[in-house]
């Protein structure tokens, strides 16, 4: 765990940097706001590394581990002949669409997103 608490602590850390010199040399908030929330989400998701995966034991943390130690471990459970992934996929982009066209689309996008992650959740048992 700690090689990917690593990466995200620094990437979150070199992205607020970013924004702060994107702000001073270009002084446009749409940039600067997407660079501040790119660097809150890699927080978010070291602050999650940090709280609920704090006893994961990764064989990457080991400086000694090559390739064929991780050989065999399971990472999941994905289904392959699975539609859901193209449908989640027309989801998530008629939610973005309707985010410029109109509410309505945005709001029939996140039902079926809702809908869609239920039934992932259904299929993954």
């Amino acid at each position: 765990m700690t090689i990917g608490l690593r990466l995200f602590i620094s990437s979150a850390v070199f992205s607020i940097v970013i924004a702060v010199a994107y702000w001073f040399v270009a002084h446009e908030p749409a940039g600067t706001f997407l660079l501040g929330f790119m660097a809150f989400a890699l927080t978010f998701l070291a602050g999650y590394m940090i709280v609920a995966e704090r006893e994961a034991d990764l064989w990457g943390d080991d400086g000694a581990a090559t390739g064929q130690d991780a050989a065999g471990e399971v990472v999941g459970t994905y289904s392959i002949s699975s539609p859901l992934p193209l449908w989640s996929a027309a989801a998530l982009a008629s939610i973005g669409l309707g985010l410029v066209i109109s509410p309505a689309i945005a709001a029939m996008g996140a039902i079926a997103a809702l809908a869609l992650g239920a039934l992932f959740i259904v299929q993954s048992r």
